[in-house]
């Protein structure tokens, strides 16, 4: 039986291409040039008219070329962008990883991070307490777990991301290109992370241009173009 836990319909969405950034102050001093840029900036439309149910406990892999609008409709899903138009309902705990240190606070340490990005994605500081050795394992960062995000390479980062996103048991996992960093121990961790969120009945929607990752995990792909789904359907077909 058909349980959608995310309901997408006539989704759009548009970014405006403004060519000059203008602070308060300029925008004082330069009024007339300013309304004069706003008016003739362009729109980019990112996603075009997207319908799209998604049942619980699937397993999605989104495809396309880069800028065909795969990491904006993530975002809307993961509640990142709310000006939108159309209908987006999502029914279920949503962990994200989007980009790369999406969510860190440079300045905070990784245990501090781990607290604040449980405590925003809903969780209690006593729940996030009982899950900070799990994660802190999974990451492998030693001494570092104390050290501030902005020393972390993109390695370390990655490995603390992802350990975050699924210690939560999410309802809904969002991943976006993550496993591209790190090496094949940490992919294996990832691999095995997943597995175990998959088999508890975890909803996933993975971008990735390793195709061997998306036909390992996915049973679905739905592929973008400009925008627009060209394609929704089993893997391989």
């Amino acid at each position: 039986m058909n349980d959608p836990i995310i309901e997408i319909r006539d989704l759009s969405k548009k970014f405006v291409m403004e060519k000059k950034h203008y602070g308060f102050k300029n925008i004082v001093l330069h009024l007339p040039q300013y309304i004069k840029d706003k008016s003739n900036a362009k729109a980019f439309t990112a996603l075009d008219n997207i319908n799209l149910t998604v049942n619980r406990g699937e397993r999605i892999g989104l495809t396309g070329h880069n800028g065909c609008g795969k990491t904006t409709l993530l975002s809307i899903i993961g509640g990142v962008y709310k000006n939108y138009s159309g209908v987006c309902s999502v029914r279920g705990r949503v962990s994200m990883m989007l980009a790369l240190g999406a969510g860190f606070s440079k300045q905070l340490s990784g245990r501090e991070n781990i607290m604040l990005n449980g405590i925003l994605q809903g969780r209690t500081r006593r729940e996030m307490q009982n899950l900070l050795d799990d994660i802190v394992d999974f990451a492998e960062l030693g001494d570092f777990i104390d050290a501030p995000i902005y020393q972390y390479s993109s390695g370390m980062q990655a490995r603390l991301g992802f350990g975050i996103a699924t210690a939560i048991e999410p309802e809904i996992l969002l991943v976006d290109e993550v496993m591209a960093v790190g090496d094949t121990n940490f992919k294996e961790k990832c691999t095995g992370r997943i597995n175990k969120l998959l088999a508890n009945g975890t909803t996933l929607i993975l971008v990735s241009h390793n195709r061997s990752d998306i036909e390992k995990f996915c049973r679905r792909e739905i592929r973008l173009d400009h925008g627009k789904i060209i394609k929704d359907g089993n893997i391989g077909i």
